[in-house]
């Protein structure tokens, strides 16, 4: 630290190059080290004799306000001791280059030090020191570290209570030779304070506590102070006097602490500390309350965000809100001069306010932008959810249907041939089939409409008797050279005939497609009633590639022989109804599809 102040500081003391000699000459390879060497390793040496450093510094302190006191040379050794506390003190590094203000700042408070000797600033020199120390003390992790630095602040004290303040009182302390005795032993704690390890400071202020600092600053004046008054008001002697302040200042603290975070789960002073920092004139709660609740009851991003602005507008602090979005803007209230604009997540906001705005204040209302950011997102993303969600609907419920149209289609083309073929003899034949295929054809058609028009509501509440649409499958499949087997014809169990239709017509055309390439595959339907509804769909074609059986019925397979949405999208429907459709055989020669009741 000294031969770095020397280099970049432009606190450059006269006690720094003595010190820089002397290290150097302790050890001669360190003469031919560069500048820079120097002055980085500088800094490492001094902060491991930090402890050192500040027994020093308070041995300074003592000669030159103890022993030197009303003395020129005692002002000298002021100047010393203020030397030693720059080279222990932790504001900032010695690598650091001052500002002009802040150098001059530094230089007065040593030249008040010296100037002003006497014992009021020595008095007032200790009580800040003390504090200052107290502040760095609570902050190390250590025990053995900090009770070097409580060993130093109870010097501090010691002295304070025991030589100066009683001469600030005017009381003949310097002809008593007990506490001369007294005062010379408390020099054992410097000392003692030395030979505790030295803590590993981090400079630029960040090891110091202000807070703390100007606490413990403020319950040492009071101590002070108290014993004053209480000596003239009681016309007591100054030790009980003392001994009354320390013992009303100590049970005022414990009070404090207990009310601070009373025992038995009950909210102290702690929490109503917390509340007032984290609501910095807003009612916090109460605004969350209304934005939650906004955000409950308004879907629409724009309209959520004019509720949640709206809750500005009742602030005494607040004048009128403005709000910008990529898709909107509002405003509410009156603008005035002093304006504050934050933006997050495309959401812009400015606030008007009587008075300008500070900085805390300010970090505030960031957060609360942010909040109201992240809401407004995560709204636009729900709107764009449903969009996509309606969208999903009607790309899956067309997709289910894609089957439905295909066998109308076929349906057709089977009555077209038989009208095209027909010879004028079966003219009541061909009627009577008209008869009975239209008609169901139509009403398929306009329940597929229906779905389409509505997907989000295409529910199967349509319901037919086991062998009646037993008999309508076989006849739509009787050309196609199936087997079908049925445990019992005349079965009266109630089937839901989409799901069935749209299941039944997968599996066979699924298994259809083999047969361009393999002629001779055999195809098989079954339909179980008892116990309960079970159909069943086999054929003797190849088994359904691994990689396939593992997505078939999670994902839409993308393959050249079927097997693709079709079965996904089959298999969502039976679930929704209470079925499940599972690959009940996968060898080759045996490929079974199963759709039965019961969830999967």
């Amino acid at each position: 630290m000294a031969g770095s102040l020397s280099h970049s500081s432009p606190l450059n003391f006269v006690c720094n190059w003595p010190i820089t000699f002397a290290m150097s000459s302790a050890n001669t390879p360190f003469l031919s080290e560069s500048p820079q060497v120097i002055t980085d390793m500088a800094p490492l040496r001094l902060q491991h004799y930090g402890n050192r450093i500040l027994a020093l510094m308070l041995l300074l302190l003592h000669a030159a306000f103890v022993w030197g006191q009303d003395d020129l040379w005692g002002q000298a050794v002021v100047l010393a001791h203020y030397g030693a506390f720059l080279l222990w003190q932790p504001f900032f590094s010695g690598q650091q280059r001052l500002p002009w203000h802040r150098t001059l700042g530094v230089l007065l408070v040593g030249a008040s030090l010296a100037g002003l000797h006497n014992v009021w600033v020595a008095a007032l020199w200790c009580v800040m020191l003390a504090g200052l120390l107290g502040a760095v003390a609570v902050t190390l992790p250590s025990v053995r570290e900090r009770l070097g630095l409580w060993s130093a602040v109870l010097y501090l004290l010691l002295l304070l209570f025991v030589w100066l303040l009683p001469q600030c009182y005017g009381l003949p302390v310097r002809q008593v030779s007990q506490v001369v005795f007294w005062r010379d032993g408390l020099l054992l704690l410097p000392l003692a304070a030395a030979l505790f390890p030295s803590p590993r400071l981090s400079r630029g202020g960040l090891a110091v506590d202000l807070l703390y600092a100007l606490m413990f600053v403020l319950i040492i004046g009071v101590l002070a102070l108290g014993s004053y008054v209480a000596m003239h008001l009681r016309q007591s002697d100054y030790a009980s006097s003392l001994l009354l302040s320390t013992s009303t200042l100590a049970a005022t603290l414990l009070i404090f602490a207990w009310l601070w975070q009373p025992r038995g789960g009950s909210s102290g002073l702690r929490n109503l500390f917390s509340r007032y920092v984290l609501s910095l004139g807003l009612p916090l709660e109460e605004w969350l309350k209304q934005l939650s609740d906004a955000a409950e009851q308004q879907p629409e991003p724009d309209v959520f965000l004019r509720s949640a602005m709206a809750g500005f507008t009742h602030l005494p602090w607040s004048t009128g809100v403005t709000w910008r979005t990529p898709d909107c803007n509002g405003s509410l209230g009156q603008k005035s001069r002093y304006a504050t604009s934050f933006t997050h997540l495309e959401v812009e906001v400015t606030f008007y306010t009587e008075t300008q705005v500070n900085p805390a204040f300010a970090l505030h209302l960031r957060l609360l932008t942010e909040i109201i950011g992240y809401f407004y997102a995560a709204k636009t993303r729900e709107r764009a959810m449903r969009a996509n969600a309606y969208t999903q609907a009607i790309f899956e419920t067309g997709s289910r249907l894609t089957h439905d149209v295909k066998n109308l289609l076929q349906s057709l083309k089977t009555l077209c041939s038989a009208a095209e073929h027909s010879l004028p003899e079966q003219a009541m034949s061909l009627q009577s089939l008209m008869q009975r295929q239209l008609p169901q054809m139509a009403k398929r058609l306009e329940i597929t409409l229906d779905k389409l028009k509505a997907p989000e509501k295409a529910l199967d509440t349509n319901q037919i008797q086991a062998r009646e649409w037993w008999r309508i499958l076989k006849a739509r499949y009787a050309r196609e050279e199936l087997r079908f087997n049925m445990d019992e014809p005349n079965a009266t169990v109630w089937l839901p005939q989409e799901l069935f239709d749209s299941v039944a017509d997968n599996l066979v055309q699924n298994a259809l497609r083999k047969r361009v390439g393999q002629p001779d595959v055999a195809v098989r339907v079954e339909l179980e009633t008892q116990p309960t509804p079970c159909l069943t769909v086999c054929d003797s074609g190849e088994a359904v590639p691994p990689e396939v059986k593992d997505k078939l019925f999670h994902a839409p397979v993308s393959t050249y022989d079927g097997l693709g949405i079709g079965l996904y999208q089959a298999t969502k429907q039976a679930a929704s109804l209470g079925y499940r459709l599972e690959l009940s055989s996968n060898r080759e020669g045996e490929v079974c599809f199963s759709l039965m009741k019961g969830e999967a």
